[in-house]
């Protein structure tokens, strides 16, 4: 083996032993870093569609109603 495939093996250790970041700040991350832009919309709209579906089976349901 090369000093160059060790290191590269060295280095891929080293981001597995590393802290996790999670789901959301993988996203955020990804948003900046590919100027995904357009995508933050449409995952606030699911996310808000998900939320609800969730109150409405809840004891929120009543109020959540009255909105519409």
């Amino acid at each position: 083996m090369s000093d160059e495939s060790k290191n590269r093996k060295n280095d891929f250790e080293q981001a597995g032993e590393g802290k996790q970041d999670s789901l959301v700040r993988e996203f955020i991350d990804f948003v900046f870093e590919n100027k995904k832009w357009w995508l933050i919309p449409i995952l606030l709209v699911l996310g808000l569609v998900g939320l609800l579906a969730v109150l409405g089976s809840t004891g929120a349901a009543p109020f959540i109603y009255t909105l519409f």
